[in-house]
């Protein structure tokens, strides 16, 4: 039988912006609203991969308005540069990342979480991480919308 790590990974991105970026899920009352709101689009995507006692990597993929959010809150400033929108979602992606690896460790092995990055327009994801488990989330903020990926591999307990 499969894991799955959805419901964990997004409590931890939830707690994540919550705390970061001063950022809320949408209540149940507002969800009819998250429909006009805009999805992301794959411009705005961060890697982060790991290895150790688990491989794989984590995709955050943010619509426009929440990287400028993300950016704003984290940094305090009104106008962020695409420079530095991009590392305030690297550093997310990062946080997240590293509240997730545990979740795939044995035996309390180390996974070692390599730097993020941001992935080029015409990237694709799924090469990168071809032949493993893919799970896919999305949390919907008072801010934006994220598109989260996690792609692993992972024995399963015996």
């Amino acid at each position: 039988m499969s894991i799955t790590y959805t419901d964990k990974i997004h409590n931890i991105a939830v707690n994540t912006f919550e705390i970061t970026c001063y950022m809320f899920p949408l209540e149940e009352w507002e969800l009819e609203d998250a429909e006009d709101m805009q999805k992301p689009d794959g411009t705005a995507r961060s890697i982060v991969q790991f290895d150790g006692a688990a491989e794989g990597g984590m995709v955050i993929d943010a619509s426009d308005h929440l990287l400028d959010a993300i950016a704003a809150n984290m940094l305090g400033v009104e106008a962020a540069t695409q420079e530095e929108k991009e590392g305030a979602l690297c550093e997310i992606a990062n946080i997240i990342c590293g509240n997730t690896v545990p979740l795939f460790a044995r035996d309390e092995n180390i996974c070692y979480i390599r730097p993020p990055r941001i992935a080029e327009p015409s990237e694709n994801v799924e090469a990168i991480f071809k032949n493993m488990h893919h799970e896919k989330l999305q949390v919907l903020l008072d801010e934006g919308i994220a598109d989260i990926s996690i792609y692993y591999n992972s024995e399963e307990p015996g």
